[in-house]
């Protein structure tokens, strides 16, 4: 059985999501419209994806180690960096939209509020592990307890973890997904496919040439650009399928920001 539209709010979406606030009295309408919001993004990937090309060029080139930060700045395997706050960013956008979408489907008492609450909650998980790289951590006590050496296959041993998870949250969300719109359903499937092929199908193969080559080798540049940019235009490509999923819904949310009285 597929969802139907909701009928939360008063003002439904025109071609577009739109979030109205009102402050002090007046509304003013701030219109999301997801097509925009995805060439956008897929604009700012390709910048950051370019000014990455150009800091390898900068380092196996010419033998740069910073480039007078430009290296650091832009290069998609340096942590805490602008390609690492965009990818953390659209995390915690994603998380903060599916709350609103729970809180919708809390207001109308539909079976799903608690599936958008708990993909929120791994969202925002997600984005602070993008920037604090828990997940690094695993590594080595992964690859002590499986024998694991640098090389082989599960060099970054920690996708041990995804193996497990993943499956579970498939199993977990597949009614979330047949109940859905399937135009919907079909959108975050493939964000999904290509996120996950990136984070965890390149990022195996990046193991390996790290474990084989080191991380100063091209080889290993290469498959981080790939990996990085997967998870980028997965996210970006999620961020279009919430968007597009509440303007089909007709969501629509009211901000009310007034002075305390008296």
């Amino acid at each position: 059985m597929q969802e139907q539209p909701s009928s939360f709010g008063a003002q439904e979406f025109l071609s577009s999501g739109s979030v109205n606030a009102t402050v002090q009295g007046t509304q003013s309408d701030i219109r999301i419209i997801p097509a925009k919001i995805l060439k956008a993004l897929l604009l700012i990937i390709f910048v950051i994806l370019a000014l990455h090309l150009v800091s390898l060029v900068m380092k196996f080139g010419f033998d740069a180690v910073t480039g007078y930060g430009f290296i650091t700045l832009f290069d998609l395997n340096t942590e805490a960096n602008i390609p690492t706050y965009l990818s953390s960013a659209l995390m915690a956008f994603c998380a903060i939209f599916m709350v609103l979408i729970y809180v919708n489907h809390k207001e109308l008492a539909t079976p799903w509020y608690r599936y958008w609450a708990f993909l929120a909650l791994i969202f925002a998980i997600m984005s602070v592990d993008e920037i604090a790289q828990l997940h690094e951590r695993s590594i080595e006590p992964l690859k002590h307890l499986f024998g694991i050496i640098s090389g082989d296959l599960l060099t970054n041993a920690w996708v041990i973890l995804a193996f497990v998870f993943l499956p579970l949250m498939a199993l977990v969300y597949l009614r979330f997904l047949m109940a859905m719109e399937s135009r919907s359903a079909l959108l975050f499937i493939a964000s999904g496919i290509v996120f996950v092929s990136g984070v965890v199908g390149v990022e195996i193969i990046s193991g390996v040439m790290k474990g084989l080559y080191s991380t100063a080798s091209l080889a290993f540049a290469i498959s981080t650009t790939v990996e990085e940019t997967l998870e980028l235009l997965g996210l970006a490509l999620f961020v279009y399928a919430l968007t597009d999923y509440a303007a089909r819904q007709r969501n629509v949310w009211r901000f009310s920001l007034r002075e305390r009285s008296g």
